[in-house]
């Protein structure tokens, strides 16, 4: 069986709770895919103690495992000083890992932004917006003193100072966090906020794991419009969504993999619209007023695997009558939605908990604290050796694709370089006991012979590639 890239991040026990009901929080689903998320595995540990350092790290080009311990605050210019830095958006760089300390780890009244980039990992973080100024002259809501919406999480590729090619976003992994705003019954302006996870563009292998969303009017969207039409892939598995009022998610195009949510005194679950494909499976909705919905006329699929609705109120014709949801009405004629043949593209079946057991495991375990904070479990194995490795196409036109087999779990460095020495790639890579797959954009490189050096710690494995036009 095919073993994708996992957490670089060993679990511990939680004081009070056994090994046996401590579940596995190693990375699985879409993030795991595309060569794996490692975030800012090699780089330095760092703590950074104010804003300036914390941005200073988040943007900078070489990769960083950062250290939440403490509240981060925004704050707006000085109305006497115009010119002063408006610090409430952050625009996060590749390869990097922000994780939080035991439960401190708070970004408050700060945007976090990323476009066009890859490989990154936020881990064990409250986060939320609530309060921040905003600038409502304008036809949209704008964080004051910037051009950016008052989203907590923006992931995006629409960077314009690159290549349009180049735009692209790659390898998220969400983990453990906590996002939040104001109950929508005492903040009645659903776009005050903006979302708590957008997601935009052409943005693939996304997870968002064992994390708490609550209080607010629209959790997470995937397309910003029927025109984003874009292959999006995400995972969201064992996330806590509680008083909700949309967007649990909301999907244009793109694949999800809805699995082992909870989702609790919400309006509206997953809304899958244009030409979409989600997989809900095994999820447990609670007093939530649509569940699961579509748009017939916009052709948004699910598949339905094993859910359970208690006391929901509108279901699809399938479901009713339901003998757990015994009052629950149809849902319009216009808000079905038809299944689809969507299979999903990784191993997960060790990490499914039975849905009857979701409420109980996804609260006990969902949010911040609750997994290992400590650096030194970061560090990684000794190198190892390969069974075999293969390199496919030798004369690549778009895509390399690097497939090892190995006995064991260790770190190894993927260069390559052109024909005169000079590196244009490096990667660090977690290879894993089994069969891995890496795969590599080499569209962006000019036509020419390249060689590709695998290091695993205890061999070198040398390769030359071909570069060649369509």
């Amino acid at each position: 069986m095919m073993k994708t890239i996992l957490s670089i991040l060993s679990l511990l026990l939680i004081p009070g709770f056994s090994h046996a009901q401590t579940p596995d929080f190693s990375l699985i689903g879409f993030a795991a895919m595309n060569g794996g998320t490692t975030g800012g595995l090699g780089g330095e540990i760092v703590t950074p103690a104010t804003f300036d350092e914390l941005n200073a790290y988040c943007t900078a080009t070489q990769p960083y495992i950062i250290l939440i311990d403490r509240e981060f605050t925004g704050s707006n210019p000085d109305a006497s000083n115009p010119g002063a830095p408006v610090r409430r958006v952050i625009k996060m760089a590749s390869n990097k890992t922000l994780l939080g300390v035991g439960s401190s780890g708070f970004i408050n009244q700060i945007s976090i932004v990323i476009n066009s980039q890859h490989n990154i990992i936020l881990r064990n973080i409250k986060f939320t917006m609530k309060d921040v100024p905003v600038d409502l002259s304008g036809s949209e809501v704008k964080i004051l003193g910037t051009n950016s919406d008052p989203d907590i999480l923006s992931i995006s590729a629409d960077l314009s100072s690159i290549p349009e090619a180049e735009r692209m976003t790659r390898n998220i992994w969400i983990d453990h966090c906590e996002f939040y705003n104001e109950d929508p019954a005492v903040m009645t302006d659903a776009d005050r906020y903006d979302g708590l996870i957008d997601i935009k563009n052409d943005c693939q292998y996304i997870t968002i794991s064992w994390c708490y969303f609550h209080d607010h009017h629209k959790g997470c969207l995937s397309g910003s419009g029927n025109s984003d039409n874009y292959d999006r892939k995400t995972t969201m598995h064992h996330n806590y969504f509680d008083n909700i009022s949309s967007r649990i998610p909301l999907q244009r195009y793109g694949k999800l993999h809805l699995l082992n949510n909870y989702i609790v005194n919400c309006e509206n679950g997953l809304n899958v619209r244009i030409q979409s494909e989600a997989v809900a499976e095994r999820n447990y909705f609670k007093d939530t007023k649509k569940p699961i919905f579509g748009k017939v006329s916009e052709g948004g699929t699910a598949t339905e695997l094993d859910n359970y609705f208690e006391n929901c109120n509108r279901l699809s014709w399938v479901h009713i009558p339901s003998a757990t949801s015994p009052d629950a009405d149809a849902l319009n004629e216009s808000e079905e939605y038809n299944a689809n043949e969507y299979a999903v593209p990784y191993a997960y079946g060790a990490f499914v908990t039975e849905v009857a057991d979701v409420p109980e495991i996804v609260t006990t375990w969902a949010g911040v604290g609750k997994i290992n904070s400590d650096p030194t479990a970061l560090t990684p194995p000794p190198g190892g050796r390969l069974n075999s490795i293969t390199f496919a196409p030798n004369a690549v036109t778009d895509e390399l694709v690097i497939s090892l087999q190995a006995n064991s779990d260790f770190s190894s460095e993927i260069t390559i370089a052109d024909i005169k020495g000079n590196t244009v790639l490096r990667k660090k890579e977690w290879v894993h006991s089994g069969r891995n797959e890496f795969r590599f954009d080499l569209r962006p490189f000019s036509t020419g012979i390249y060689v590709c050096r695998v290091h695993t710690g205890k061999e070198v494995i040398v390769e030359k590639i071909f570069k060649i036009d369509n």
